[in-house]
C-alpha cells in the first residue's frame, strides 16, 4: 500500500506541469483567445510535434548532463532533413530510406563534433558555434540552396499518425535502455556526479563523450526525419531562424527532465517537458501572440522554472522557518494568556 501511494504521488508530481499548463492556457484562450486550443485535433498536432521536440531534447541530454552545451543541434536537424532527404530518395526504399539517410547524416555530423571536442581540447560550446556556421554553409551549397522537398507522399509516413508516435517512442525506448541499463549510462551518470572520482575508478571521459555524441546523432536523425515528414519540405533560406527555434525550444524539456528525474525516469521527464513546451506554444498561438514573441514566452518560462527549481530548497527552508516562528509565537501567546488568567484568579482569590 505504501509503494502504491509512493508511485501515485510521483505520477501526480510528474504530470502536474502539463496538466496545470493545459488548464491555465485553456481558460486564457477561452477568455481572450483568437484561435482554437484544447480540442482533440489540436492536442493531436501538439503530440505529433512533441515527438520531434523530445528527440532533439534527448540528443542534448547526455552532453548537457556533463556540461557540454551544443548549439549546433538545431542546424544539424535541418541539415539531416535536407541532405538525408536526398539520400533517402536515392535509396528508393520508401520512408525507411528517409530515416536511414537522416540518421546517417546526423551521426556523421555528430561524430565530427565529438572528434573536434576530443582532439582540440576546447570547450564544446565554442566548437558547436563553429560547426554550426559550417553546417549552415553546407545547407546553402547543397542542392544550390534549394533545401529538401519530398514529392512522394508515401515517403512521409513518419509524419502521420500512428507512425510518428511509433518512431518517437522507439527513439525514447532506445535512449532509456542506453542511459539506464548499460555501462555507458552508468559511466555518464558517474562522470556527471563527480568526474575526478569517476576518472580515478577507470572511467574514460573521452570514450564516454564520443558515446554521448553518437547517441546525439541518432536522436537528431530521428528528429530530422520527423521534421521533413511533417511538412514534406525544408527550406534552406529559412534555415538559421528555424534551427535556432528548434534549439531553444529543446532546452526547457532537458531542464524539466532533470528536475522530474527525482520522481520518474529521465526519459519520461524529457517527454513530459517537450509536451509541456508544445502546449505552451500552441496556447500562445491561440492567444494571438505573434511568432516573433513566442521565443520570449519560452525564455521567460525557462527563467522562471530554473529560478524556482534552483531555489526550491531555499524556499522550503524559508517556509519551515516561518512555520517554526508561527508555532513559537503561538506558544508564547498561549502561555502569556494562560499566565495572565492565572494571575487574575490569584488576585480574585486574595480579595
Amino acid at each position: 500500500m505504501k509503494r502504491i501511494k509512493h508511485i501515485a504521488g510521483n505520477t501526480v508530481r510528474t504530470l502536474a506541469l502539463p496538466v496545470c499548463m493545459f488548464i491555465a492556457l485553456f481558460i486564457l484562450s477561452a477568455a481572450f483567445g483568437v484561435g482554437e486550443f484544447g480540442s482533440l485535433a489540436s492536442l493531436r498536432i501538439v503530440a505529433q510535434q512533441t515527438m520531434m521536440g523530445a528527440a532533439i531534447s534527448l540528443a542534448m541530454t547526455c552532453n548537457m548532463k556533463n556540461g557540454r552545451w551544443d548549439f549546433s543541434l538545431g542546424m544539424m536537424t535541418v541539415m539531416s532533413s535536407i541532405i538525408g532527404g536526398s539520400i533517402g530518395s536515392a535509396l528508393n526504399i520508401g520512408p525507411f530510406g528517409l530515416l536511414i539517410g537522416c540518421i546517417l547524416v546526423a551521426v556523421v555530423a555528430s561524430v565530427i563534433n565529438g572528434l573536434l571536442y576530443i582532439l582540440m581540447k576546447i570547450p564544446a560550446l565554442v566548437i558547436s558555434i563553429g560547426v554550426m556556421l559550417i553546417y549552415e554553409s553546407i545547407n546553402l551549397v547543397f542542392n544550390r540552396g534549394g533545401g529538401a522537398r519530398i514529392a512522394d507522399f508515401n515517403m512521409l509516413l513518419f509524419g502521420r499518425s500512428p507512425y510518428v508516435f511509433i518512431l518517437g517512442i522507439a527513439a525514447g525506448i532506445v535512449f532509456y535502455i542506453l542511459y539506464t541499463h548499460t555501462i555507458f549510462g552508468y559511466n555518464t551518470r558517474s562522470l556527471a556526479s563527480n568526474q575526478a572520482l569517476a576518472n580515478n575508478t577507470g572511467i574514460q571521459e573521452k570514450r564516454n563523450a564520443m558515446g554521448c555524441y553518437l547517441i546525439c546523432g541518432l536522436m537528431i536523425g530521428v528528429a530530422g526525419t520527423i521534421n521533413l515528414s511533417l511538412s514534406g519540405s525544408v527550406l534552406a533560406d529559412a534555415k538559421f531562424n528555424a534551427s535556432m527555434s528548434l534549439l531553444f525550444e529543446a532546452f526547457p524539456p532537458v531542464f524539466i527532465g532533470f528536475y522530474l528525474s527525482k520522481y520518474t525516469n529521465l526519459t519520461v521527464g524529457v517527454f513530459v517537458g517537450a509536451f509541456s513546451m508544445k502546449l505552451l506554444t500552441a496556447g500562445m498561438l491561440a492567444l494571438g501572440i505573434p511568432a516573433a514573441l513566442q521565443n520570449v514566452g519560452i525564455g521567460l518560462f525557462l527563467l522562471i522554472f530554473i529560478a524556482f527549481t534552483t531555489n526550491q530548497e531555499k524556499l522550503r527552508e524559508a517556509t519551515d522557518i516561518r512555520r517554526r516562528i508561527a508555532v513559537v509565537t503561538s506558544n508564547i501567546t498561549r502561555d502569556a494568556a494562560a499566565s495572565g488568567a492565572e494571575e487574575t484568579k490569584q488576585i480574585d482569590f486574595s480579595r
